[in-house]
């Protein structure tokens, strides 16, 4: 050992349209034992449904070059969509939801939640008592995309395989 000190706690970025943290980061903290704060479980308020009509032009990703570049990507929005469909058929409140999700994560120890006003706060403190089961994080995952594998060799190494 070199004597130094070891990682207690790292803050990645980890939402439902945002999953990259699945691939190393959450896996090596749980083996690790390292706590995982995550950030931006709503995704900027992407995952609230708040940007889906074409009038919005208050909040992050609509006022802030840095917001919609990250979330600019198409796929981002239609998951989005697909997530608040799903959340609006069952009478459940989007942000909740997405905060319940992120922090259901077995590697997450607790997400990051902010807002701009109480209501929001509240909306986001009730994923404490958000019922989420294995089997409904599932399904949520479900209408978002698995992250990319940690390695842009991925054709090679199925090329290896299959020879």
């Amino acid at each position: 050992k070199c004597g130094y000190q070891r990682f207690e706690c790292v803050q990645p970025m980890y939402n439902l349209v945002k999953r990259q943290a699945e691939v190393e980061i959450l896996p090596l903290a749980q083996a690790e034992e390292v706590g995982v704060i995550s950030y931006s479980p709503i995704a900027a308020g992407l995952l609230t449904g708040k940007y889906q009509a074409a009038a919005q032009t208050e909040g992050r990703i609509a006022n802030n070059k840095f917001y919609s570049a990250r979330y600019a990507d198409p796929g981002y929005a239609e998951v989005a969509d697909r997530f608040v469909a799903f959340c609006k058929e069952r009478n459940w409140h989007p942000a909740t939801v997405a905060v319940a999700w992120a922090g259901s994560h077995p590697g997450v120890t607790a997400p990051i939640i902010g807002g701009r006003n109480v209501s929001q706060i509240e909306t986001a403190l009730a994923a404490l008592d958000f019922p989420m089961t294995p089997a409904l994080r599932d399904e949520i995952s479900a209408l978002s995309i698995d992250p990319p594998l940690a390695t842009d060799r991925r054709d090679e190494q199925v090329g290896l395989f299959i020879h």
